[in-house]
């Protein structure tokens, strides 16, 4: 059996989906008001929430009870059929990652045009991974996989566009923050920066003028048994 240590596009989606405010179904829905996820510390008792998936299928709840950290009961039956086949994921209602138009992999200035066109949006990219040879043993190996994560939208006028930008990379910066374990594929994961004007902002304004970037800097850290 050959070796699997290599976790950036796992670690990468988890990232994906936390911005979203989202955990992925891991099951499909069957009629009935409970539902199961992929490890998420994101949906409480009272959360308002909506069934989604990639065809642009929507379906609103409320989570009645947190019966685990994988199953959550509603506070209706599921009238809509969502499948994990078709990207079904359950997300909070409200929030800048309930208001996402698009969220993708990569760097950010080589996203397709049409698609940088729909914002407000976040571009995840796998950056590097470290492996300091002091920190493991004999039969592990310390990780540390960086990741930039940039927050795509139109420029607004005034102080209250100043305000808002704020607010919403405040959001997101909260989600990523909420789940220190990425959907259970490391065992600590912080943000550790924030630029308000980084160097790729000029890059995507080439391609889309009128935007503006910022970015989250996150570092995920594993410890790999070979």
């Amino acid at each position: 059996m050959g070796l699997a240590m290599y976790h950036q596009n796992e670690i990468a989606r988890a990232l994906r989906m936390l911005v979203q405010g989202a955990a992925a179904l891991t099951a499909d829905t069957d009629a009935s008001d409970v539902i199961h996820v992929e490890p998420s510390p994101l949906f409480e008792s009272g959360a308002a929430v909506r069934l989604v998936d990639d065809h642009g299928h929507v379906e609103t709840h409320t989570v009645v009870e947190r019966t685990s950290a994988t199953q959550m009961r509603l506070d209706d039956p599921v009238v809509g059929e969502f499948t994990v086949a078709e990207g079904a994921r359950l997300q909070l209602a409200t929030g800048a990652g309930a208001q996402l138009k698009w969220v993708a992999q990569g760097r950010p200035e080589l996203m397709p045009r049409g698609q940088v066109m729909q914002l407000p949006a976040v571009v995840v990219e796998p950056v590097a991974l470290s492996q300091p040879d002091q920190a493991g043993t004999n039969r592990t190996y310390q990780q540390e996989y960086t990741f930039h994560v940039y927050y795509i939208r139109k420029v607004g006028e005034g102080e209250q566009a100043n305000v808002q930008l704020h607010s919403e990379l405040g959001d997101l910066f909260n989600l990523v923050m909420a789940d220190p374990y990425l959907g259970e594929t490391c065992w600590h994961a912080q943000v550790t920066g924030v630029q308000m004007r980084p160097a790729e902002e000029e890059k995507v304004r080439a391609v889309v003028p009128g935007v503006q970037v910022a970015r989250m800097d996150v570092v995920a850290k594993r410890s790999e048994v070979w």
